[in-house]
């Protein structure tokens, strides 16, 4: 672990090596502001290192996920290359560390996630939603491009089609139509939310890190190579996989007839 850093707009969790991530400004439906984010990038770069953290869950505190910017936080004395430097900062240093982070990311999403917001939970690897979620491109509303990554999340998660059609309208998506969409994996009642976030967090943490993040990283990659490429990338993969020591506790463990102990393994193998 790194330098601590005071959190005061996130809270921080780890337990049965499952992080949960808390979005913490309940007043402003957790809208995100340059502190905000100055936090969650030093937590990023904590869970990417911490060994003892597998799956990450994300959500956010009170009745909402996130509503995007703070719009009265905003800086309007910032001169067009000021604003450039501080959005590619915000991309390359938080939402690209989010979305490349070699472990699963659940996004929880407990009510509304407009704007950056949505695009936030679109950059996890999939969405759990309260039936009280909503999920809206808001940015019409105020004359905005879709950023952190929207555009090119909402449109792999759901075609270009549909995509536009958000974009343009900035029409607000209950939980039942985001799951029929494919923006969310799962709806359930609000008050079984995290419960079932962290059912599945634990589900994925006994795996083995190694393989998952292979894993993550082609499926990533999937729709943006051909056939051949991936089946080039899947043999080195399969290749490193072969020579990890949690491919040895997987077959010992097979042959055992126990249940695997991958984190162990992997201890061993640092």
């Amino acid at each position: 672990m790194g330098t601590a850093m005071d959190l005061n707009n996130i809270l921080y969790d780890v337990s049965d090596r499952v992080a949960t991530i808390t979005l913490n400004r309940p007043d402003a439906l957790n809208a995100t502001t340059d502190d905000l984010y100055r936090e969650f990038q030093w937590l990023l770069g904590e869970v990417r290192h911490d060994p003892d953290v597998a799956c990450v869950i994300l959500t956010g505190a009170g009745r909402g996920f996130c509503a995007g910017a703070d719009l009265k936080a905003r800086k309007d004395d910032m001169t067009p290359l000021q604003r450039r430097d501080r959005h590619r900062w915000i991309l390359q240093d938080v939402l690209e560390p989010l979305y490349r982070l070699e472990k699963p990311v659940i996004a929880a999403v407990n009510g509304p996630a407009a704007g950056a917001g949505m695009n936030i939970a679109l950059a996890c690897d999939f969405i759990i939603a309260s039936d009280q979620a909503s999920f809206v491109q808001a940015f019409a509303r105020v004359a905005l491009v879709p950023d952190l990554g929207g555009l090119y999340l909402l449109a792999r998660a759901i075609g270009i089609a549909k995509a536009k059609e958000l974009c343009f309208t900035a029409r607000k998506v209950g939980a039942e139509e985001a799951k029929a969409l494919g923006i969310a994996n799962h709806v359930v009642p609000h008050d079984q939310l995290l419960d079932e976030a962290r059912k599945i967090a634990r589900t994925i943490a006994v795996g083995a890190p190694t393989a998952m993040a292979m894993t993550k990283n082609l499926l990533d990659k999937a729709a943006n190579v051909t056939l051949e490429q991936m089946l080039e990338y899947e043999s080195y993969a399969q290749t490193i996989a072969y020579l990890t020591p949690e491919y040895e506790e997987g077959v010992q463990a097979f042959r055992d007839k126990r249940a695997p102990d991958f984190a162990a393994a992997a201890a061993r193998a640092r």
